[in-house]
């Protein structure tokens, strides 16, 4: 499931997409919250229950320093996993099906717990650098606790998070058995789901030497299979083969035909309920770091969406926009509107309230 390509060639312009792939549709919405926020990293509990785990709830809690515009996969019933975003101050987040994230078998009262699922939101509550990022999870001081995906029957939420910045900078962040590994340069700029990113890394010197002039017969082909290692070789190659954007509009139209190399089409039947790492692109965003921006391009329609974040008239602290939803009958409806958002989001609670 999942990839994640960064076109930061050109640091005047910087452009992050992303494919969300799953095994089942999700129902999914936009959110845009604003700054000030006091939240916490664990969903509420009952109060009998909060006294029985006294002495290993230790959820973290913060208050959003900047606003953002997230995915938000699930909905009030199944609850809310925030997916992908971005924040006022450029950073982009997303979270990708990693199979190999583990995140320890047992709660450590010493650190501070956030959930899987509110992981992302906290990245883009509190920093505007990728290296704010790295440094604050380089310190091992706060205990990632697993979630199942929301209206995935039960599906584990096994995720590693990319950060990207106004700077060109980008960093990968897995969990692995509670501790952080982290993989923290600007030329790190696709993600798939697996391997490890450390084996990720050797797949791309090998095909880079490939596609290389010190190669005498240099290679040009790519693997056209939709596993996750076709896909973060595809994607690398034409990430790779990029001439640079000279504006703006390049850089995401360059962004979002490399996701487009690397999805999955709908329908394509080749999905098992054991992995979900051979699944349909669902949709994809594509964010614009300097005019905070972010697209929203859904598979199943020809339409293309975006909330313009830097001219957000907050009419609510938190507002949403349902892009995605499931009536009482178990039908999906995909919304058809086009264009601008800011003036159709609809005032919300916050699901990730303190």
């Amino acid at each position: 499931m999942c990839t994640r390509a960064f076109n930061n060639w050109n640091r005047a312009y910087l452009a992050t997409a992303r494919n969300m792939d799953w095994m089942f549709i999700l129902p999914t919405s936009l959110f845009v919250l604003e700054k000030g926020l006091k939240k916490s990293g664990l969903e509420p509990v009952s109060e009998l229950e909060a006294i029985a785990s006294e002495k290993t709830r230790n959820p973290l809690t913060w208050t959003s320093s900047y606003s953002s515009v997230v995915a938000m996969v699930g909905d009030d019933c199944s609850g809310w996993a925030a997916s992908d975003g971005m924040n006022s101050m450029g950073l982009v987040a997303n979270v990708l099906y990693d199979s190999g994230a583990t995140y320890g078998k047992s709660v450590c009262k010493n650190k501070k717990q956030l959930s899987v699922l509110r992981w992302l939101q906290y990245v883009l509550d509190k920093f505007v650098l990728v290296k704010e990022v790295v440094d604050v999870f380089s310190k091992q001081e706060i205990q990632i606790l697993g979630a199942e995906v929301p209206n995935s029957e039960g599906k584990t939420a096994a995720l590693h998070l990319m950060v990207s910045d106004i700077s060109g900078d980008s960093a990968i962040i897995e969990v692995n058995n509670g501790t952080f590994r982290i993989y923290h340069s600007a030329d790190y700029r696709v993600v798939t789901n697996e391997p490890s990113y450390e084996e990720q890394l050797k797949i791309n010197d090998y095909w880079l030497w490939q596609w290389s002039d010190k190669n005498s017969h240099p290679s040009h082909t790519i693997p056209g299979g939709p596993y996750s290692t076709d896909r973060f070789e595809r994607a690398a190659f034409y990430l790779n083969h990029l001439d640079l954007p000279n504006d703006e509009h390049d850089a995401l139209a360059q962004a979002r035909s490399v996701a487009a190399s690397a999805s999955v089409p709908l329908g394509y039947n080749f999905i098992s309920s054991a992995s979900p790492n051979i699944s349909n692109t669902l949709w994809t965003t594509v964010a614009a770091h300097r005019s905070q921006t972010y697209y929203f391009c859904n598979a199943r329609t020809p339409h293309v969406a975006w909330v313009e974040l830097a001219n957000f008239k907050f009419e609510s602290p938190v507002s949403a926009f349902t892009l995605i939803s499931e009536n009482p009958s178990g039908e999906y409806i995909n919304s058809t509107r086009n264009g601008k958002l800011n003036k159709h989001f609809e005032p919300t609670e916050d699901p990730f309230k303190k």
